[in-house]
């Protein structure tokens, strides 16, 4: 189990991981998580590897430039995230300078809990001796159409305080390693750090009490596999939330096949 399936909402990591299985793997892709990918890659790589950042950045917007667009919008923001990575990039080495050379990337970590039968794992982005990094990359969305019909982008703000969820995921590698975490947020303005130092959200007390959120999802999860794993069973136990904001990425028609598997 990881901590992007545990956040799910337990319907759609039914429908998702029990009812499409590997077919998941065929929900298209918006360009923000393929732009975040190519940022995070390209950031690693100059903090990590040595890699020289033009050629970074080179390896980046050509990641993005070869993105299947899923619709209109995702053609805009495929075009304007195209030139915006570059800010990224470089605000993202800046602000990581510091730790060049002394970190390492996408390191595997698991927890295995008495309470759980599977393991909780992950990959850090950066793992140094005593502290692990997480990045958070946030694009330039865009506003709505305008009476000439087109759209512009807005400028993404950068985070005043970490999100709930993010501080969730480095609790889990703190539980798993004992380091302390650190995120740092990244837009084409610029980038800001929290720590233990600057957010009390990022202390142990607060760490060990968002592990507990997540280890509380990984258990009820367990709890309803072990009643069955067949999902037309478990459907009868799980409410399905459709004003969740993730059933609005979902293709028309997995999304009617989720409304129909849970129609009685």
């Amino acid at each position: 189990m990881s901590h992007s399936q545990l956040e799910k909402p337990a319907c759609l990591r039914l429908f998702e991981y029990r009812y499409l299985k590997d077919e998941r793997r065929d929900i298209p892709v918006g360009v923000p998580a393929i732009a975040g990918g190519s940022a995070h890659d390209a950031i690693q790589s100059v903090i990590c590897d040595g890699i020289d950042m033009e050629d970074a950045i080179v390896t980046a917007v050509n990641r993005i430039q070869s993105h299947e667009q899923i619709d209109e919008l995702d053609e805009l923001k495929t075009r304007q995230y195209v030139e915006d990575v570059v800010l990224v990039v470089e605000n993202g080495v800046d602000a990581l300078k510091d730790y060049e050379g002394k970190f390492v990337a996408e390191e595997r970590v698991s927890l295995q809990h008495p309470e759980l039968a599977q393991e909780i794992m992950g990959f850090v982005d950066l793992t140094g001796d005593k502290s692990i990094i997480e990045i958070k990359t946030k694009w330039n969305p865009f506003g709505p159409v305008k009476k000439d019909g087109t759209r512009s982008p807005r400028q993404a703000k950068l985070a005043e305080n970490p999100d709930p969820s993010h501080v969730r995921q480095v609790a889990i590698y703190w539980a798993a390693t004992g380091k302390m975490p650190t995120l740092v947020y990244i837009t084409t303005q610029g980038a800001v750090t929290f720590s233990q130092d600057n957010c009390e959200l990022l202390g142990a007390e607060s760490l060990d009490y968002h592990f507990n959120q997540i280890l509380h999802n990984a258990i009820v999860w367990e709890n309803l596999l072990s009643i069955s794993t067949d999902p037309h069973v478990l459907k009868y136990w799980i409410q399905p939330n459709w004003d969740d904001f993730r059933w609005r990425f979902m293709p028309n028609d997995y999304l009617n096949q989720a409304k129909e598997l849970w129609r009685l």
